[in-house]
């Protein structure tokens, strides 16, 4: 039996991206086919300018300036750049990408796609200097002095998660829908990683016994809410059965939490009598 995993599909992180493109302007596209993406019909110029207060270049991009920031922590994988913006001055090989891992577009990476041994150069919004942002696990603070002691990162997006102990029979997959402070930001699901040649209808139930985990991230609250602040939770549930069948539960789960936060339910019943939360 393979472990359950929590599925964001394409489609879910898609819709997270476009939620957080809605509310902060930044890009939603993703880079699906592992390459890295070239320049765009009418790709923009960036000039680096001198930051005056402080020994550092600077490079504004749609209307945020960002700042040498880190280098590579060992290896990024070419689907990882996202979306190419343009190039730096007037040299169209040193290119300006957005990152797939980071949907808040704190991050950019420059990136002379002529060097053999050229290593990327990461740029960080400035105006996040002296805050701990989320941070894709590839990218690691050179420790600049123009960037305060108290600027931090963190690799895992922070979560108010809801444990479920799976105490039923006969479930393909959880979902979860949700709102926060009353606006719905998502869904997600957890479900076994199966498929193929053995079982190509994907129908292995999820085991009894385990713990599964849904939740609300960071990105769901980002540009909409004060991540770091309480937020009023309501969140819906519906199980789909080994027979394909969908079925909504009857509990709504209510709550002020905070991300970092965890909530513990159990999931009992099968796909004859129905299931049930509580």
């Amino acid at each position: 039996m393979k472990k359950p995993i929590k599925r964001i599909s394409a489609v879910t992180l898609l819709l997270s991206l476009c939620a957080a493109t809605l509310f902060s302007g930044c890009s939603a596209i993703m880079n699906f086919n592992g390459r890295r993406p070239d320049l765009p019909a009418n790709p923009q110029s960036f000039e680096k300018h001198d930051a005056g207060s402080c020994n550092m270049m600077l490079i504004d991009v749609n209307g945020r300036t960002y700042a040498p920031f880190g280098t590579l922590n060992g290896k990024i994988e070419n689907s990882s750049y996202r979306e190419c913006l343009g190039y730096v001055g007037n040299d169209k090989n040193e290119r300006v990408y957005t990152l797939s891992e980071d949907p808040y577009d704190n991050y950019l990476v420059t990136m002379n796609v002529n060097g053999i041994m050229e290593q990327p150069m990461f740029w960080r919004d400035f105006s996040t200097n002296g805050e701990a942002i989320f941070t894709p696990e590839y990218i690691v603070s050179k420790d600049d002095v123009e960037w305060t002691r108290t600027t931090g990162c963190y690799s895992e997006m922070k979560e108010f998660k809801i444990n479920i102990d799976m105490e039923a029979d006969d479930v393909k997959e959880i979902s979860m829908s949700y709102k926060v402070n009353g606006v719905d930001c998502g869904y997600g699901g957890v479900r076994n990683a199966v498929g193929g040649l053995k079982n190509p209808n994907g129908k292995l139930p999820l085991t009894k016994g385990e713990v599964l985990s849904l939740s609300i991230g960071e990105v769901a609250l980002y540009g909409k809410f004060d991540k770091n602040k309480p937020f009023d939770a309501e969140c819906r549930f519906s199980v789909e059965s080994t027979d394909g069948k969908m079925q909504e539960i009857d509990y709504v789960y209510k709550g002020t939490v905070k991300l970092g936060d965890e909530y513990k339910v159990t999931l009992t019943g099968n796909q004859k009598d129905g299931y049930v939360i509580k």
